[in-house]
């Protein structure tokens, strides 16, 4: 082989993953079928209520319906019913707050809901009182039927403006009764300005009598009496008369100290976080500024439950979980119990959603407790990008928390809200992710690791500016079949043509996704790709394939000038592999490999060493999917794969940082869509490709904030196969596919971007498979080759460069040469000029590899007389291991 210097250009990463093939019925595509838009997935069964669904509710500009949602059974038919907050929702036309429960049922959350007001308590509605700011359900008076609990935080007693109170509705099997009022003195204490008394609820048995107790948060209250407004909780303990006194809870209930501005009650949890009979109360105090640190940074305190009441407490910090405080960082915002891990002991999650979690901007964190018999253990932290997002500021990643069980596995998985997420212009769109419970890590407390989005997205909805998706998050089982159901509330958001009244979601089918097995494909294509340069002059070039026995085979080809120096290795380990795998360089020169795994799932590893090639332990990031995989490089150095599911939606699976582990499967808002996606590198990001059922070509734009832009149907249909694509200089793309009728159609971009309605038809030429296309790096001619329905491998390109005239077709491959699989090209060089060439197995399953060198008329191109053309040198690799010899 000539010694060539590799010219690189943004076709590289295409080149690699333009080799599988699938098959997709329809017609030849038609110059009449417009380009139309994308199709919105609707992962997860979905209702959708807004505050008109109530009788006698209206969409209110600015309600803030969803600020606040909890899910529990009032009427004990055995679905679980939603009731959501509005706390600016008007009453007339006092913005005083309202809440409204939907009742559930088999089919999923009702479309109509029964409102409650403060007439509903016998009391006054009037502006500020927030209604609903607060919901907490619990069996207060033991006689079977759950209750519901509602903070009026911004409620005046008399003339203390602000003093808060909470209204207790009694559930029966009608639903929920006329409720009763409830102020400071019941608790024995005052009502006072500005103690916002029901800014948080909790309800659970503290003292383990069999009653449930309602904790709530007054976090400007001034205990005992004094002036300093650190904030307290009441515990209103239960009884069959309903809530009476229990007891009061600060700061020096756990060896804390009562300071101006702790905010201690701004949120509350309950749950047997040390294991004995009784209930725990979990205390959110986001003001406060723990030993030495700054004010604002905040702190937790747990007062264990005890037959008197409360035992002696303990608090924790972003200290504890081997963080720093910061002032802004706002941890205890939020607080849930759940017992992640199964292990006897509730865990405690932390919202921090001021934290900027090591680098990254203030998006927010969560902190993990896990608890024990005596005080809770060392904790751990979650943010945004163990769910495959990108962490952005004011995103309020941890502002609600919600645990419940969704897969019925017996661990308690965690719903985070993010109302502040932003994507693109939609700023505060807001979002909602959910953790997965599960074991401990070997030699680790970390049970909760990956989690997943459960964006509007994913239910055909919109992000717009200011919805908050993500204020108010619950779970629960609403359809009564055993397993969680998550209801998010959107606060901001608006209607097709109503005010932004806000809304919620219920989302059903929660549990992960089960995968399905798939067959073992025979004599699916060689991908290659040449390495980046480790010091030398060119670097090594590097083959991936399954076999028919479902082997994954690296071949690992030292000298780009020698191909004998190729070493195989069986690189699969126990796994079984199948289809087209996908190789890519990571910026730190290892090499990263995806593949189709027999069980459905998809398989990553990446090489601990280039130099020699030695590979890692394969990992298995959940999510199953229907499609093999692609894998490209961002601007940023991350990789990302994609794929698509059984129901036809795109994913991506994101590196968490440059050389880092993968975070999660991310969906991108695309549905209906078929086969293997093709992944392109552009300015902005990655552009990714694929077919839908009836054989139209969508593209996305997966940007490099990975967020997705410009999703659309080309014109066209009835293409087979994975389509090929190039990007021009200036990111302009031409795509390349193999139409029903075998013919290979192209379309380009034109100068503003937009793909023509027609597609051009190159040549007369039949192919058995999808092309794959390149930018020659040595002539800048567009080149194809296609597999023909004689098993030759055939070629055409550009006359001249950038001319979009094509050659005539003609077949390359040797005599006797028998195509097995589709061919794939890449580029490379061999240390001065650059060249491509590619590669395929033959019938015999030997890989072919056949270097690409521009020819004129004669000796090579004397079989069809016209302008100069590529010839092929060819060669045959070293035959790979017969046994499975690991790496």
């Amino acid at each position: 082989m000539a010694h060539r210097q590799l010219i690189r250009l943004l076709s590289t990463a295409s080149v690699a993953a333009a080799a599988t093939a699938f098959v997709v019925a329809g017609v030849a595509p038609s110059p009449a079928d417009a380009a139309t838009a994308c199709v919105a997935p609707d992962l997860y069964t979905h209702h959708i209520v807004y505050p008109a669904a109530a009788t006698g509710g209206a969409d209110v500009a600015g309600a803030k319906f969803g600020s606040a949602v909890v899910v529990a059974d009032f009427n004990k038919d055995g679905f679980a019913d939603v009731a959501v907050g509005a706390p600016a929702d008007k009453v007339g036309s006092a913005a005083s707050g309202t809440v409204t429960v939907f009742n559930g049922s088999a089919a999923g959350l009702s479309t109509t809901g029964k409102r409650l007001t403060q007439t509903n308590i016998g009391a006054g509605n009037e502006a500020g009182d927030k209604f609903g700011a607060a919901l907490a359900a619990g069996d207060f008076n033991k006689d079977g039927y759950v209750d519901l609990a509602v903070g009026i935080p911004g409620e005046a007693v008399g003339t203390a403006t602000g003093s808060g109170a909470v209204a207790v509705f009694p559930g029966s099997a009608s639903g929920l009764n006329t409720g009763t009022f409830y102020g400071q003195t019941t608790g024995g204490a005052s009502d006072e300005a500005g103690d916002a008394f029901g800014s948080a609820l909790a309800a659970g048995d503290l003292n383990g009598d069999g009653y449930a107790d309602l904790a709530i948060g007054a976090p400007g209250e001034a205990p005992g009496g004094g002036t300093v407004h650190s904030g307290s909780a009441s515990v209103y303990k239960g009884s069959s008369t309903g809530v009476v006194r229990g007891w009061g809870v600060d700061q020096s209930d756990a060896q804390g100290t009562n300071e101006a501005g702790d905010k201690f009650g701004t949120s509350l949890a309950i749950g047997n976080v040390t294991g004995d009979s009784h209930a725990d109360l979990v205390v959110g105090t986001p003001g406060e500024a723990p030993g030495d640190e700054p004010a604002g940074s905040g702190a937790i305190y747990v007062i264990p439950g005890a037959s008197g009441g409360k035992g002696a407490g303990f608090g924790r910090s972003q200290g504890s979980d081997g963080g720093a405080s910061e002032t802004g960082d706002a941890f205890g915002t939020a607080v849930a119990v759940g017992n992640f891990d199964k292990d006897g002991f509730a865990d405690i999650a932390v919202g921090i959603p001021g934290e900027a979690p090591a680098t990254a901007p203030a998006g927010g964190s969560i902190a993990i407790f896990p608890g024990a018999s005596s005080q809770v253990a060392a904790g751990y932290t979650l943010d945004e990008s163990y769910t495959g997002e990108v962490i952005g500021a004011g995103d309020k990643f941890g502002a609600s928390l919600a645990t419940g069980d969704v897969d019925k596995d017996g661990y308690a998985d965690l719903l985070i809200g993010a109302p502040g997420k932003s994507y693109g212009t939609a700023t505060g769109a807001g979002d909602a992710y959910l953790f997965g419970g599960g074991p401990r890590q070997t030699g680790s407390t970390r049970s909760l690791n990956l989690g997943r989005r459960l964006g509007q997205t994913d239910v055909s909805e919109g992000n717009e500016t200011g919805d908050a998706f993500g204020a108010g998050v619950a779970l629960g089982d609403i359809t009564g079949d055993g397993k969680a159901e998550a209801a998010v509330g959107a606060s901001g958001e608006a209607g097709s043509g109503t005010p932004a009244s806000g809304n919620v979601v219920a989302l059903t089918n929660l549990a992960p996704r089960e995968a399905a097995a798939v067959d073992l494909q025979k004599f699916t294509p060689t991908v290659a790709m040449q390495a980046p340069a480790n010091g030398g002059s060119a670097g090594t070039i590097e083959y991936a394939y399954t076999n028919n026995v479902g082997w994954l085979l690296h071949g690992h080809q030292t000298d780009p000038n020698n191909v004998l120096s190729v070493q195989w290795t069986v690189i699969s380990g126990t796994l079984a592999l199948t289809g087209t795998p996908s190789l890519a360089g990571q910026a730190d020169g290892k090499l990263a490999v995806v593949a189709h795994n027999a069980d459905g799932t998809i398989a990553v590893n990446t090489e601990t060493s280039n130099d020699p090639a030695v590979w890692g332990a394969w990992s298995d990031p959940a999510g199953p999917m229907a499609s093999e995989p692609a894998i490209a490089r961002q601007t940023d150095g991350t990789l990302v794969a994609f794929a698509v599911d059984a129901s036809g939606v795109l994913w991506a699976l994101p590196e968490k940082a440059a050389n880092g582990g993968y975070a999660s499967w991310v969906s991108l808002g695309v549905g209906g869509l078929s086969g293997t996606p093709v992944v392109v590198p552009v300015a902005s990001g990655l552009q990714v490709f694929a077919l839908t059922p009836s054989g139209a070509v969508t593209t996305v734009l997966y940007a490099s904030n990975r967020t997705t832009s410009g999703c659309t149907t080309l014109a066209g249909s009835g293409f087979t196969g994975q389509p090929s694509v190039i990007a021009y200089p200036g990111n302009r793309l031409a795509i390349f596919a193999r139409a029903a009728d075998g013919s290979i159609q192209t379309v380009k971009q034109d100068a503003t971007g937009a793909f023509p309605e027609t597609w051009d038809t190159i040549g007369t030429f039949t192919a058995a498979g999808p092309p794959a296309a390149l930018l020659s790096p040595s002539t800048g001619k567009t080149e194809l080759v296609a597999r023909g329905a004689d098993g030759a491998i055939w070629s055409t390109g550009e006359t001249i460069q950038g001319s979009g005239e094509w050659r005539d077709w003609v077949s390359v491959s040797t005599v006797g040469d028998v195509a097995a699989t589709d061919p794939t090209v890449f580029q490379y060089s061999t240390g001065t000029d650059p060249t491509w060439a590619f590669v395929f197995r033959n019938d015999n399953n030997d890989t072919r590899i056949y270097e690409a060198r521009s020819t004129g008329v004669g000796a090579q191109a004397a079989r069809v007389a016209g302008p100069a053309r590529t010839g092929f040198t060819a060669q045959t690799l070293p035959a790979p291991p017969t046994t499975a010899t690991q790496g």
